[in-house]
Parts: C-alpha cells; sequence; structure tokens
C-alpha cells in the first residue's frame, strides 16, 4: 500500500489559507480533475484552496488512510499568487500519469 505524507502544512495569509500537498499524493487519490483553478502547483507540491479543495483533499486521504493527519499551520504575510493553477494546460493526463508511477 502507498504511504501518503499525513504530516501537512496549512499555510495562511492576510484574508485566505492554502493546505500544502505532495502532487504524488493528489495523483494517487485520483483528485486531480476534481480540484479547482483557486488552487495552485509548485514544485512538487500543490496549494489546495482552503474552502473546497483543501475540504476534498482530506476527507479522501481520511478515508484511503483511515488517520487523521496532523497539520501544522504556518503565517505568511504575503502569498504568491504568481503560481500555475490546476487545470492549466501543462498538467495535462500524462503529466498526473507521472506522478502516479
Amino acid at each position: 500500500m502507498r504511504e501518503f505524507s499525513t504530516n501537512l502544512t496549512f499555510i495562511s495569509a492576510p484574508g485566505h489559507g492554502w493546505l500544502r500537498v505532495p502532487l504524488v499524493d493528489i495523483a494517487a487519490l485520483g483528485l486531480e480533475t476534481v480540484i479547482s483553478s483557486y488552487s495552485f502547483i509548485d514544485g512538487h507540491f500543490a496549494y489546495l484552496e482552503e474552502d473546497a479543495d483543501g475540504t476534498v483533499y482530506l476527507a479522501a486521504l481520511r478515508e484511503r488512510t483511515q488517520v487523521e493527519p496532523t497539520i501544522q499551520e504556518e503565517y505568511r504575510k504575503h502569498f504568491s499568487y504568481n503560481r500555475p493553477r490546476f487545470g492549466a494546460a501543462q498538467f495535462s493526463a500524462e503529466f498526473w500519469e507521472t506522478m502516479r508511477s
């Protein structure tokens, strides 16, 4: 059975927040098509919008692992929105397939 990251970080900035999770975990849970364009991808991680995408991810993670993740909080005065968003063309089906490998 695949091991999922259960130590996660919630990043908050003035006005909003994101759950930072590994892209490979999103792919393994099959969530790449349900995450909205309000979430971002940066390197090997996703920053899931707190209101919907983060909740969807946590529910799927809990269902699959039967483990309650540990979530550390990190405050940033500024969160850069200058990152690719979910659904961007460069994140095609082939990209997600490589994440599953």
